[in-house]
């Protein structure tokens, strides 16, 4: 019978096995990431493609980050930890000029890339086409009205009967957004793209639809008691079927006026 102490013995397997179940961890959220990215809808139009073309330029810097920085960190855990056989601190490694300035450099000109691709962007979606046609959407409490000034066509919704937006596919609409009472939001899902229409202040805009369809939108910013029946759609369809359009209504608009004289 051993007097001594008992001896502890740490099984040499553990430390591998911790580092293939972080790894797998790690491997498993980049896994579950990149398939809800390829589960987002896809825009509709331009702008919203613009936008979402920029985010993905964004992705790409926002995954190298989070691996340095998870993976440095989960390294620093599993392989530095202090352990019961460590004496006094672990040897200290003084400053290294150039490994500071490469992460200092690094980041700045990340940031100046991304700016870049930022103005770009941005340029694409608040410039004006000059061949758009321009349409002025009016949101009130509770619908909205569409007008196309050149061609002398007004669109009114009501409660029972939403309006509709009719543009040309592939050709620019240039929107005229107001609001004479409370802010609302003009918001088609399908575009990934959204503005505010605030009392007193005109937003502008350029929305390019490049497929043909009809396209629900809503008002996207409470604004009473009806806000939820604060629907319009956009119809999409050939330029040809878009000036077809514009006569039929321009002239059943019309012929009332005619006829009370």
């Amino acid at each position: 019978m051993s007097s001594g102490a008992p001896t502890i013995r740490r099984p040499t397997t553990r430390r591998p096995v911790q580092r293939r179940s972080s790894s797998a961890i790690l491997a498993a959220g980049a896994l579950v990431a990149l398939l809800v990215g390829g589960c987002l809808p896809a825009a509709e139009s331009a702008q919203g493609r613009a936008i979402a073309d920029l985010w993905t330029v964004f992705l790409v810097p926002a995954v190298v980050v989070a691996a340095i920085v998870w993976g440095l960190t989960t390294i620093a855990v599993l392989r530095f930890r202090r352990r019961r056989d460590d004496v006094g601190l672990p040897a200290q490694i003084e400053g290294h000029t150039g490994l500071e300035l490469l992460w200092t450099s690094l980041p700045i000109v990340t940031v100046l890339v991304l700016f870049g691709f930022t103005m770009a962007t941005l340029g694409r979606i608040e410039g004006r086409a000059p061949d758009a046609i321009d349409v002025t959407v009016t949101a009130y409490r509770w619908q909205w009205r569409i007008e196309y000034p050149a061609a002398g066509v007004t669109v009114d919704g009501s409660l029972e009967q939403p309006a509709e937006m009719v543009v040309p596919v592939g050709r620019p609409v240039h929107v005229t957004l107001v609001s004479p009472d409370v802010a609302h939001a003009f918001y088609v899902p399908a575009f990934l793209f959204k503005r505010d229409a605030i009392p007193g202040r005109t937003t502008s805009f350029d929305l390019t639809v490049e497929e043909a369809g009809t396209y629900r939108g809503q008002c996207a910013e409470f604004c009473g008691v009806f806000h939820d029946r604060m629907l319009f759609s956009v119809r999409a369809v050939p330029p040809a079927e878009f000036e077809a359009w514009l006569e039929a209504t321009r002239t059943a608009e019309e012929q009332p006026a005619e006829g009370n004289e």
